[in-house]
């Protein structure tokens, strides 16, 4: 199989990435502390100089959608009004819940309260191990994890939904500055935002796979006592890196819709199992208070920019780090959930992106992180004592001994973390992929660009972690992360240009308020190269 061909790869988005990857990964190897200490100082000067950028354009990023939803320009339907769903509702909704980050709930679920309990952050004014402290540690949770991450990432595709689906132009991200670029994204403008895209997007998941390789191998060694070794971390990579290949390769349709099907039951299952036999009046007032406090600090968390330093790097090291790590996800996974979701309005797409699973999320950490702090609180269980010793990764393991049939329950956690891992890099490997390939229009990218990401990203995972073990890892996350920046900048410059697009459509067909005509009456021609003989007007 020829993987170069022609009619196949768009060589200039596909090869710099790799290129670049594989640059960093070797240099990760040869001096990993090295690299981790230029990756640390790259990431804390973009935090300390930008945090504040971070705060205010996450807020935005996280409002945008919404005031979008609510006005009429959230009946615009991708793909225009006869457009028809090519998933079914259930389906698109698992899909985003389990394409996305649904991997960290499983590891800081139970792990970001906790820890926030023990040793509230100095803004909190709290005492740790207090009922007070631990409604806010359920917020600072949710916060983190609920409905801003997902606003992120829905942002970007609604950006780049509306350029490919409604303006007929190639679906990468590049497409969605269209009318600051105009044809200059077929140039290297275009792509190389499409490269920066692709190479802090395969940098988190090769980051976000080798950490959860040691979750994975925690949870074995606490169920089965089997000590970790390279052996059995090579082991889980393979198993994951085939898993997710292969999922890929069998297509939207079946591979990712079938796996998020069974996470999905596997999450409401044991979400539904700690609010019936665990603390359940405790859970469902915990709920509540939780909510309320997330309204009342969503705000002044939002803009918790610390001038004076009160709480020694609390926020630049958990609200900005967040948000920094989320942003880099963003136009790969907006991508990914507007490839999904042609015939659906953007007032469907909000909802069903931002806050369908950012209500489950909330819901999520509600019930772990809850569970584990009355477990705490009114128990002694010792779960932080489990944590202190082998680590966060076993928090959930360590929460689920202290319930009944905890002989099933682990391994279900274990089973969702394997299948949760697997839908992320399917997800992403096939958008990747997408972004790489000429016709962009394809149903499915062609098997053999998948396959060569899926296994580059598992085979720079192995060597990774193998070679330069967790300072390696840590490095090239740290390294992901502080490209940050530039992302933040260019979904400011998506939302820009969101704006032009359906200003313009506003003011040449909303005349009669009618928003869904403007879709249907706009000429549009499909245009995927630098060749094309259409004029910016064609487009706008």
């Amino acid at each position: 199989m020829n993987l170069f061909k022609k009619n196949e790869i768009e060589r200039d988005v596909f090869l710099p990435p790799a290129i670049l990857l594989g640059l960093t990964l070797v240099i990760g190897m040869i001096a990993p502390q090295g690299f981790a200490n230029v990756s640390t100082a790259l990431l804390s000067f973009t935090i300390e100089k930008f945090g504040w950028l971070y705060l205010f354009l996450t807020f935005v990023f996280l409002v945008a959608p919404f005031v979008i939803m609510i006005s009429p320009l959230g009946s615009i339907r991708f793909g225009g009004p006869e457009a028809k769903p090519e998933i079914d509702l259930w389906s698109w909704c698992v899909i985003a819940l389990c394409g996305g980050i649904a991997t960290g709930m499983l590891f800081w679920g139970v792990a970001e309260p906790l820890t926030h309990y023990y040793s509230p952050p100095a803004i909190t004014g709290l005492d740790p191990l207090t009922p007070q402290t631990a409604i806010r540690a359920l917020q600072l949770g949710t916060f983190h994890w609920s409905y801003i991450p997902y606003g992120l990432f829905t942002l970007f595709g609604i950006a780049i939904g509306y350029a490919s689906y409604n303006r007929k132009l190639p679906l990468r991200v590049s497409s969605a500055f269209y009318p600051l670029l105009g044809k200059r994204i077929y140039d290297w403008p275009g792509k190389l935002i499409d490269g920066i895209s692709i190479l802090t997007l395969a940098g988190g998941v090769v980051t976000t796979l080798g950490f959860g390789t040691l979750q994975f191998a925690s949870g074995l060694q606490y169920l089965f006592d089997w000590t970790p070794s390279n052996s059995i971390y090579a082991l889980i990579i393979v198993v994951l890196t085939i898993t997710y290949t292969v999922s890929s390769y069998t297509g939207l349709q079946r591979g990712i819709k079938y796996l998020s099907n069974i996470n999905s039951f596997i999450f409401f299952g044991l979400v539904a199992f700690l609010f019936i036999f665990g603390p359940t009046k405790f859970l469902f007032n915990a709920m509540v208070e939780t909510a309320g406090s997330y309204l009342t600090n969503l705000i002044p968390c939002s803009f918790n920019a610390d001038a004076f330093n009160v709480s020694n790097g609390w926020s630049g090291g958990w609200t900005i780090f967040f948000w920094a790590w989320w942003i880099v996800y963003a136009p790969i996974i907006g991508m990914f959930l507007a490839r999904i979701a042609i015939g659906r309005t953007i007032r469907q797409f909000v909802i069903v992106n931002v806050i369908i699973p950012g209500t489950f999320m909330f819901t999520w950490f509600v019930a772990f992180g809850g569970s584990a702090i009355y477990f705490e609180h009114f128990q002694n269980a010792g779960i932080m004592n489990v944590i202190e010793e082998f680590g966060l990764e076993v928090s959930m393991y360590a929460l689920l001994k202290n319930l009944p049939i905890s002989s099933i329950t682990i391994p279900m956690g274990i089973v969702a973390l394997g299948i949760s891992f697997v839908t992320l890099a399917d997800s992403m490997t096939s958008t990747i992929a997408v972004i790489t390939t000429k016709d962009t229009r394809a149903a499915e990218p062609p098997a053999g660009i998948k396959i060569f990401w899926g296994l580059l990203i598992g085979g720079i995972t192995m060597l990774c972690l193998l070679v330069s073990g967790t300072i390696g890892t840590k490095a090239l996350q740290t390294m992901s992360i502080a490209y940050a920046l530039p992302i933040f900048i260019l979904e400011f410059g998506a939302l820009i240009c969101l704006v032009m697009f359906l200003g313009k459509d506003k003011q040449e067909q909303y005349v009669h308020g009618d928003v869904s005509e403007n879709i249907k009456t706009t000429p549009l021609k499909v245009v995927e190269n630098d060749d094309t003989e259409d004029d910016d007007e064609s487009v706008m």
